[in-house]
């Protein structure tokens, strides 16, 4: 999060120099850098206007898709304040959710769910506030419901961001939710040829990777998925020490690690480090 009027502020070209620390070293391996999306410009270019009108917007994926990506993007170049919060699965009664949104938005949290979500409001209603809810699909509807009492309640400057998997279709089973978002942002998995040249433009040593090796690695492990290309770099890099371009062996190696299969990237008959593993 900016400070108000920071020349940074809703540039998504600048999110990565002001991301979070702890997500960056949790999920990004060292050395690594936002890419910019057709999808995060989208989003955060919006924001304002969207804070200005008291909007919706839903982001809506499958698991690995880039959703806490672009949320920990979205937050990085806000210039009010953000409250990022995610609902645990465990969390599903009405009244534990409002729980948690109201110790994310305010700081404590105490009395009815109905108290709740008036301490919530009266806190929005005197200080501009981006709010994102991440894995929004555990929302009840009940609980939906009143967080669209928030948004639509003309707060002085106010914007929500509901994001989770298949969100879309737990929103649309309720009519009065799904009319009143402003943007949907749907994202998806990557073609192998979109995901090579996103994960060159993200790391140098993955720009000096054969590209071929990669179009390997997304069609035997990734799956146009970033959750599994980020957390297969950070292994090569943090436990196997790699550094400099991806090779095969270290390649196979993390692959097995990560799924108990080996899974052939060499020619055949080569024998890799994994397959020596697997006793074979």
């Amino acid at each position: 999060m900016l400070t108000e009027n920071h020349p940074h502020a809703w540039k998504p070209e600048h999110a990565n120099e002001h991301l979070d620390p702890d997500f960056r070293r949790t999920y990004m391996p060292p050395g690594s850098r936002l890419v910019v999306t057709p999808d995060m410009t989208r989003l955060i270019g919006g924001m304002p206007t969207a804070l200005d009108r008291c909007t919706a917007t839903v982001v809506s994926g499958p698991w690995g898709s880039g959703k806490s990506t672009l949320l920990q993007s979205l937050a990085a170049v806000s210039d009010v304040n953000t409250v990022l919060v995610e609902i645990p699965e465990s969390a599903g009664a009405t009244r534990a959710q409002w729980d948690v949104l109201t110790t994310a938005i305010t700081g404590s949290a105490t009395g009815t769910a109905h108290q709740l979500q008036h301490a919530a409001r009266d806190y929005l209603a005197a200080v501009p506030t981006l709010l994102i809810v991440d894995e929004a699909q555990h929302l009840s509807h009940a609980a939906l419901r009143q967080l669209r009492w928030l948004w639509t309640s003309r707060l002085p400057r106010f914007a929500i961001v509901l994001a989770g998997s298949n969100l879309n279709a737990h929103l649309d089973k309720e009519p009065s939710l799904a009319t009143r978002v402003n943007q949907r942002i749907l994202l998806r998995t990557h073609s192998t040829e979109l995901m090579v040249k996103r994960l060159q433009a993200s790391h140098p040593d993955l720009a000096a990777t054969r590209p071929q090796l990669l179009e390997l690695i997304d069609q035997a492990y990734g799956n146009g998925v970033w959750r599994n290309h980020s957390e297969m770099l950070l292994k090569a890099a943090l436990e196997l020490g790699h550094t400099g371009p991806l090779t095969h062996e270290v390649a196979e190696e993390v692959i097995y690690d990560r799924t108990g299969a080996p899974l052939a990237l060499t020619p055949a008959g080569a024998r890799t480090s994994a397959l020596k593993k697997a006793g074979r």
